[in-house]
């Protein structure tokens, strides 16, 4: 009787353990269409219930359609990889392989917590900084969330570097000398010339004139480029500027900008030792966000 009992226990635990596969596999068939489906309606309180690593997206893949083409177990991870299709408004066709990955937990039940292709980071100025200072290392890091953790670091070490090489500009990249005219019609003119001091090629430098009155109230502004180019570091650049109206102004200042977006495009594009990202952090014990 304890036989039979043993027996029919036994292949009864064998049936449910070679259903558990199918029973997973269905649900990550399921869970992922609805994925692909609402990120179809662009549905992102949706995606972020199927997904909730998808809340830490900036920029995502949008499409047409998906068209599951594989679903594959190892180590106790399901991946489903997913053919995506998107028309944009100009009528080219995007194609790209998005995998999800799914794990189980004790009861079975399957949760998506990772993808791979969601997004593309290749032309985002902090996954290519963060790629040539250390912080994210292309061998290990490919899956996305993989990425956007190690992209947080990218932040921090790119924000450093940031404001280091914007103080550097403000105080060494100066206007040595420079005038300015009233002109026929209300209109004002003048010249100026730009010394860069520092140690960087400086892109796409801006002035801004203030016209103001007597008591010093401002009229106007005007902005331009001193040059499109990059200013190298040592050289000098003469420019000219013309203000069609100025209101009467008897005084006026100028000053360089400095364009935030340029400057974080050329921090991208230097050519980082690999080292920056361990060394800030062990200089900025503190700020390590590391996850």
């Amino acid at each position: 009787m304890h036989r039979r009992f043993l027996v029919l226990s036994l292949n009864i635990c064998l049936v449910a353990f070679s259903c558990q596969p199918d029973k997973a596999r269905t649900e990550v068939q399921a869970k992922s269409l609805d994925f692909f489906n609402a990120l179809k309606k662009d549905d992102e309180i949706g995606m972020a219930r199927l997904y909730p690593g998808f809340r830490n997206f900036d920029q995502y893949y949008k499409s047409d359609s998906g068209k599951i083409i594989s679903i594959g177990r190892a180590s106790g991870i399901i991946t489903v990889n997913v053919d995506n299709r998107f028309t944009n408004k100009l009528g080219k066709l995007s194609q790209e392989t998005i995998s999800l990955f799914f794990k189980s937990d004790s009861l079975g039940n399957v949760t998506l917590y990772d993808s791979k292709g969601l997004c593309d980071f290749n032309e985002n100025n902090e996954y290519i900084f963060g790629t040539k200072t250390g912080c994210i290392n292309t061998r290990i890091d490919t899956s996305d969330q993989q990425i956007l953790r190690k992209l947080k670091l990218a932040k921090q070490v790119m924000l450093d570097k940031t404001v280091l090489f914007y103080l550097e500009l403000k105080t060494k990249v100066r206007i040595t000398t420079w005038n300015w005219d009233a002109g026929y019609g209300g209109s004002g003119s003048g010249q100026g010339i730009v010394h860069n001091g520092s140690t960087y090629s400086v892109p796409n430098v801006k002035y801004k004139v203030t016209y103001k009155n007597l008591i010093g109230n401002t009229i106007t502004t005007d902005e331009g480029y001193v040059t499109y180019d990059a200013l190298d570091a040592g050289d000098s650049k003469s420019f000219s500027f013309y203000t069609s109206y100025i209101g009467g102004a008897s005084k006026a200042s100028i000053e360089l900008l400095f364009d935030e977006q340029k400057i974080t495009d050329y921090l991208s594009k230097i050519d980082w030792t690999g080292n920056e990202c361990e060394e800030y952090f062990k200089s900025h014990p503190d700020t390590l966000t590391y996850p």
